[in-house]
């Protein structure tokens, strides 16, 4: 089981949201508490943890601005300019 920090939420809702909400925890033999807890933890978002499943969406995410940025340098992506510019700029103060 996953231990976690947890804090207190009041929420205000209807009285009739209430109502079905404790008639479907009932249902199932839980409190009203518990199934909305279920529901919010459904639909939260995640850490991935090492969970493959969400890695790979977030990896197509992230992908999506894969050359998004355009330096206007063509040589901005070469290692060896990247060093030797590094090397010019952190040598000044030397």
């Amino acid at each position: 089981m996953v231990k976690f920090m947890s804090k207190t939420l009041v929420l205000e809702i209807p009285d009739e949201v209430f109502s079905s909400f404790q008639k479907q925890a009932e249902s199932k033999g839980e409190t009203a508490e518990k199934f909305v807890l279920e529901i919010i933890l459904k639909n939260a978002p995640q850490k991935t943890n090492g969970n493959v499943e969400n890695d790979e969406e977030a990896e197509k995410r992230f992908a999506r601005w894969i050359g998004a940025a355009n330096s206007g340098n063509p040589r901005s992506a070469d290692n060896e300019q990247i060093d030797a510019d590094l090397v010019a700029e952190y040598g000044k103060d030397l």
